[in-house]
């Protein structure tokens, strides 16, 4: 399927249940009631202060017919079941909240990382298939439209190499808060889907593994070397203390370099230094996280079979499982 139909997907009334009240669940609820223009048929679960949620959903004139109630078991007794999940829960409860979801035979959409470790995240896993579910896991940039139309002007120019700056200020406010990591989770092991799915996008079915990882000893600065089955080489770099908030993937090929900068919404590319424009038609795309919902929505609805790149489950808990074991090497 085209971006442009997941970003129609985004707006099909399907009856969904967000486990988390906290930034990201709000945030995927503004996401959903801005592309179906109401909030009808959407129940927010939020098992801590649910109270303080319905005090204030209820300020805010867009959420009316939302459900405010505490657990997923809660969700199901509504007159419009919901169909799929979005955990948006701590990082330490997505498995649990997962398995929750599962238990009532949702469709799952789970936010990075899929688990705090790579075998509970299996554990997820095993049970969406035994349970013949779709389980997709929240990467977001990989719906940039930018990288999509660059790939597929990049199709024929042969091994890749990339390079990913991934660079964040002090207490930034994203989606309208204060951006935080969770303690249960490292700065390389967060960040490391958003990598892994990015280069995915142009290096798809390429056999991703980590050759060297390094993380500095206050968390703040990191640095992962990728290969792929291809001879590609690849490096994601990131800062959290930067002095500005830089996003760019640069792009080296036999036949010249390309670059997307994506510090801002849409991203600006370049092609051997030279500006190269975004398609109109993928001007309106404005969200990666409308594309990531209309992508997991057109599963659950079986308008598409194959799992979308950013959603390769086990090549992502298989590189978790890399970055682990190179950083306990690491450190020995």
């Amino acid at each position: 399927m085209e971006l442009a139909d997941f970003w129609r997907a985004a707006a099909l009334p399907i009856p969904l249940v967000i486990v988390g009240g906290g930034r990201w669940g709000r945030t995927w609820l503004s996401v959903v009631v801005a592309a179906r223009g109401s909030a009808e048929g959407i129940v927010l679960a939020a098992r801590s202060r649910p109270d303080e949620v319905r005090t204030w959903a209820a300020a805010r004139a867009e959420l009316a017919g939302l459900t405010v109630v505490s657990t997923v078991a809660e969700a199901m007794l509504v007159d419009r079941q919901p169909q799929a999940a979005i955990i948006s829960s701590r990082p330490r409860d997505h498995v649990r909240d997962g398995m929750d979801a599962l238990g009532h035979a949702l469709h799952v959409l789970v936010e990075k990382p899929l688990g705090v470790d790579p075998e509970s995240g299996r554990t997820l896993v095993a049970a969406t298939r035994q349970m013949k579910r779709i389980l997709a896991v929240g990467t977001e940039f990989a719906y940039l439209p930018a990288f999509h139309q660059l790939s597929e002007e990049l199709a024929g120019a042969g091994t890749a190499d990339m390079t990913l700056i991934w660079e964040d200020v002090e207490n930034e406010v994203r989606h309208g808060a204060t951006k935080t990591r969770h303690e249960e989770t490292g700065l390389l092991y967060d960040l490391l889907p958003h990598a892994f799915s990015i280069f995915g996008v142009f290096a798809p079915n390429a056999g991703l593994r980590i050759g060297a990882a390094l993380e500095s000893p206050d968390g703040r600065q990191g640095r992962i070397e990728f290969r792929d089955d291809r001879g590609g080489r690849h490096e994601f770099c990131c800062h959290t203390k930067a002095k500005a908030r830089r996003r760019l993937l640069d792009i080296r090929t036999k036949s010249g370099h390309a670059s997307v900068d994506f510090s801002g919404v849409h991203g600006l590319m370049t092609i051997n230094s030279q500006p190269h424009a975004l398609d109109q038609r993928m001007l309106a795309m404005e969200s990666t996280l409308r594309l990531e919902l209309g992508a997991f929505l057109s599963q659950v609805t079986g308008a598409t079979d194959a799992a979308f790149l950013g959603w390769d489950v086990s090549g992502l808990l298989a590189v978790q499982e890399d970055l682990k074991r190179v950083l306990a090497t690491a450190g020995t």
